[in-house]
């Protein structure tokens, strides 16, 4: 789990699970150390995850970016993407989502609608609004960080010396493939999402005093990143879409009665290595006066959705 201020890269609340008790690491190094679980590796800054449904509204962005699409493009889930007879990928829900658009197609978390799109924009478009939200690059944290991984071209090129299909693109724009991203960057997306487009550097101080606490040596103040260009307002449309998540979509049986307002997505990974799949869940709160942006990755967590109840404790 990761909280971060959304108007400042304060880091709230940084958890990984399970623990240990630092206090004793010198005596029970070892023992922790061959844990299978491995306690000691911090998952919230070191864990590569795929970000799930949660990274639709990158996809999203990139396409209302590059004006492929607008709020009023509709789009009717057929289920079975039919562009390619190699590669058909299905939306999750069986019966389809009818004709939706873009708030619409994140509320319900439609994969039909972001294989659409993606195969209009390009894996190029998905990739550079990855970046602009700092996906692939460390968030300046004071500890041990990952850099992640962005989906694209060359990526595949370096390590798969594999070239880019069609089947990469859809399954990207959905959150699946190669992408791969800490729950710290995860928790930034968010923020930058709640904030309007600024991407703030990650923080675990707010000051350091002397040892007597009696002056302040050092203020930390806030690093900018980088900025989400957003001329169209694009970011507000993604925000509606969040809150409609929360509402009436895929998180309502958590949220749609809650009295705090809350913005979120729901995320469920498939993955090998587990037979159940990685549950990813993002919000911010609150929707109309954004202070605090959450992720929690669960592993073997089933869903999104199943997560949502972690978020809602904090």
């Amino acid at each position: 789990v990761v909280v971060r201020d959304v108007n400042s890269g304060e880091v709230l609340v940084l958890a990984s699970y399970p623990s240990y008790d630092p206090a004793t690491i010198k005596e029970n190094y070892n023992e922790l150390a061959a844990d299978e679980l491995e306690p000691i590796f911090n998952r919230a800054t070191l864990g590569e995850y795929n970000p799930g449904s949660t990274f639709k509204m990158v996809t999203a962005l990139a396409g209302l970016k590059t004006g492929k699409i607008t709020e009023n493009t509709w789009i009717e889930d057929k289920v079975v993407y039919t562009e390619y007879s190699d590669y058909q990928p299905r939306c999750w829900k069986s019966s389809g989502h009818g004709n939706l658009n873009v708030v619409g197609a994140l509320e319900n978390s439609c994969n039909y609608f972001f294989y659409t799109i993606s195969e209009w924009i390009g894996i190029d478009a998905i990739e550079s609004v990855a970046r602009e939200f700092g996906f692939g690059q460390k968030t300046g944290i004071e500890i041990a960080e990952s850099a992640g991984v962005v989906a694209s071209r060359e990526y595949k090129k370096e390590v798969l010396n594999d070239g880019w299909w069609a089947a990469d693109t859809l399954i990207t724009s959905i959150g699946q493939g190669y992408n791969n991203f800490t729950p710290l960057q995860i928790a930034s997306y968010v923020a930058t999402i709640a904030n309007d487009g600024t991407v703030y550097g990650s923080t675990l101080l707010r000051y350091i005093k002397s040892a007597d606490y009696s002056e302040t040596i050092k203020t930390h103040g806030n690093s900018i990143i980088s900025q989400v260009e957003d001329d169209g307002n694009y970011l507000s449309i993604l925000r509606r879409g969040m809150r409609a998540v929360a509402a009436t979509g895929t998180a309502a049986a958590a949220f749609a009665d809650y009295p705090v307002k809350i913005a979120a997505k729901t995320g469920t990974v498939q993955t090998e290595a587990s037979a159940q799949n990685t549950g990813v869940f993002v919000c911010y709160a609150p929707y109309d006066n954004p202070q605090i942006a959450i992720s929690v990755v669960v592993e073997g967590g089933r869903s999104g959705s199943a997560l949502a109840g972690i978020a809602k404790e904090i």
